[in-house]
């Protein structure tokens, strides 16, 4: 009688053994893939995200004659650390905008509040996303030093004056040429930037000289018509 041919127990224990690192290592190669795919699509949403805050506060600075850092939030609390930036500005029936943006770490969000003096803020949009965000006041002169936040080496030998303006219809609001620098972090994306006011009114005037001066301009005398 012929012996049936089959594995042995140590066989059988050994390819038990093979499968389970086999499937250990796939179940480990889909996981870190599936990690990677997750950390580029967070990278890529950071991105965006950082991205869209930067262009809007852009366009807010565009839309304004002051963009400013100031010493209290809009909920009253230090602004020690720079965690809001305002804007303010007129219309031409010089009627009063303000708003802020104020940075909440918990959250990782980005309220806007309409301001008024004398009235509470009034929360808006909110923008997500956001891992650390902070903004500091610098004059125009910051933009040409190393050691400033606002350095930016196009203007390392610029000479530029600093021109603060304050406006009585919104105190604290300081404009003129003074800039504001942002640092903006989300999910390892940082981003930094520099606002300024587009507009930058202030009470001077400009005087031009003109060399040789502009030939005057000589009224011409009014002749009394007589009729005979």
């Amino acid at each position: 009688m012929e012996r049936e041919a089959g594995f042995t127990l140590v066989e059988t224990l050994a390819g038990a053994a093979i499968a389970v690192v086999i499937v250990w290592g796939l179940l480990v190669f889909a996981g870190r893939t599936i990690a990677a795919a997750a950390s580029a699509d967070a990278r890529v949403e950071a991105v965006a995200n950082a991205d869209r805050l930067i262009e809007r506060l852009s366009s807010e600075a565009a839309s304004s004659w002051a963009v400013y850092v100031p010493t209290t939030d809009a909920l009253g609390a230090s602004n020690g650390d720079g965690h809001e930036i305002d804007f303010f500005t007129q219309d031409g029936a010089h009627r009063t905008y303000s708003w802020a943006y104020t940075f909440d770490a918990a959250t990782k969000t980005l309220t806007r509040y309409a301001l008024a003096p004398g009235n509470p803020p009034v929360a808006g949009d909110t923008i997500g996303g956001i891992d650390a965000f902070s903004a500091s006041a610098a004059t125009v002169g910051d933009l040409g030093s190393p050691a400033s936040a606002a350095y930016d080496p196009l203007f390392a030998s610029a000479n530029a004056t600093d021109v603060p303006f304050t406006f009585t219809a919104m105190p604290g609001a300081i404009g003129g040429n003074r800039v504001v620098a942002l640092a903006i972090a989300a999910s390892g994306v940082d981003r930094n930037v520099v606002l300024a006011s587009d507009d930058a009114p202030t009470a001077f005037t400009v005087v031009v000289n003109y060399t040789p001066s502009p030939t005057p301009v000589v009224t011409p005398t009014v002749t009394p018509l007589t009729i005979y």
